[in-house]
């Protein structure tokens, strides 16, 4: 351990500067993935993934998922008349939930006036606290507001809770991770649907981060899913629950997720149970990744060069044989991104943290490449360098390779006194 820490001390200008190099390696990568058009989506996919993308495929694999005694979903995607939909709203009422939620916009009338008129009845008689959904349009970003909200065509007149259901995507890909709590429109400010339930069931303000949204926890669950014509046969899974009426099976509404393609209605429901169980991972700040990138790289760094050095200076042929082939640094990357990943996942089961190392593992993959053009670097001052004091700076690194007459006065040298 002191030959380690010697060997870093000594030569810790170098380690740095590589490390450094890897930095400006990484962002000049990614900055002409983004300029260069057919890069542009292996740049998307980098930006787009998240570590907690591999710990919620692990938990839908489980074979036992965790099952939800809090929100059941009522699927109406077989319903297409509104009598009959504001039937099934009657029936749910009936069966006593603690919040009913409507994933369903009635944006217009239409010619069947009955069921036009079932369906306002229904909402103005309801008892059960219920939020229906509306709609946001014309976002701008000048005033940073959306401009129209499409509500349903009774909601005025009944005055009923509504709340939108706008499903929020990645600016850099369509994977959903996060869901809005509160967005201005029409220079009012308005709930989403699931921050709306959560504050009617925990009589609470549901937390949001600073750009007034959750991150969704994905943590693979099980809710339970009743048919519309079956609610009387599965009356304990209505009766003092969280009810989301919706369409599973609607193709409009379906949205990649960490989970794969998932129904809009499962989104809901996954932001739903994040605001109440207080469960959304807290998010590191940019400059503590960063940081935290940059210390595994500098020490990944130190680590490959120390093995380089200890294996090349070996008696035995076959250690310098591993050392020189890169067998080492191979080792130590693999182990280096193992002990990350590990520890990312340590950190989100156990504390609800997201550790992002994917820059890290970038960085610790790129070090090979920036020793490379550090040691060309180093070598051209060597050789062709003005002043001297820059060659004999050089001169010192690790990375110098000792020119042909510089070698052949040491030789000459050594000849001499062994005469």
């Amino acid at each position: 351990m002191r030959k380690f820490a010697r060997f870093a001390w000594d030569n810790f200008v170098d380690h740095l500067l590589v490390t450094a190099l890897v930095a400006l390696l990484a962002t000049s990568l990614i900055g002409i993935s983004f300029s260069v058009a057919f890069l542009n989506p292996l740049a998307r996919s980098l930006s787009n993934f998240s570590m907690t993308d591999i710990f919620y495929d692990i938990s839908k694999s489980k074979a036992q998922k965790e099952k939800s005694d809090l929100i059941t979903l009522v699927d109406m995607s077989d319903v297409y008349e509104r009598s009959e939909l504001a039937s099934v709203i009657e029936e749910i009422e009936d069966l006593e939930p603690t919040v009913l939620g409507i994933d369903i916009m009635f944006d217009g009338e239409r010619d069947d006036s009955i069921g036009n008129e079932r369906l306002m009845d229904a909402a103005f008689d309801i008892k059960v606290p219920t939020v229906w959904s509306c709609k946001l349009a014309d976002w701008s970003d000048e005033d940073e507001q959306f401009h129209t909200v499409h509500h349903s065509f009774f909601a005025e007149l009944c005055g009923v809770d509504e709340a939108f259901t706008n499903v929020q995507r990645d600016v850099n890909g369509g994977t959903v991770r996060r869901f809005g709590v509160l967005r201005k429109a029409e220079d009012k400010w308005v709930y989403s649907l699931p921050a709306k339930i959560a504050k009617i069931y925990t009589q609470e303000e549901p937390a949001m981060d600073a750009e007034m949204s959750c991150t969704i926890n994905f943590h693979a669950v099980d809710f339970p899913i009743v048919p519309y014509n079956e609610l009387q046969e599965n009356a304990d899974l209505i009766r003092r629950r969280i009810v989301l009426l919706g369409a599973e099976k609607e193709l409009r509404d379906m949205h990649y997720t960490p989970l794969g393609q998932t129904s809009g209605l499962h989104v809901l429901a996954y932001t739903v149970k994040t605001l109440v169980d207080h469960q959304a991972p807290s998010e590191l700040p940019a400059w503590l990744i960063i940081a935290i990138s940059l210390l595994v790289t500098l020490f990944t760094q130190v680590a490959q060069s120390y093995a380089f050095d200890a294996t090349v200076r070996h008696r035995l042929g076959s250690v310098k044989c591993l050392g020189r082939m890169g067998v080492t640094s191979s080792v130590i990357f693999f182990a280096v991104v193992i002990i990350l990943v590990d520890a990312s996942f340590m950190l989100y089961m156990e504390y609800n943290i997201n550790l992002d190392v994917k820059w890290a593992i970038m960085g610790t993959a790129l070090l090979g490449t920036a020793r490379l053009f550090y040691s060309v670097i180093i070598n051209l001052m060597g050789d062709y360098a003005y002043p001297h004091c820059l060659r004999r700076w050089a001169d010192k690194s690790i990375y110098r390779y000792e020119s042909e007459e510089k070698k052949g006065k040491i030789d000459v040298q050594q000849s001499t006194i062994e005469l």
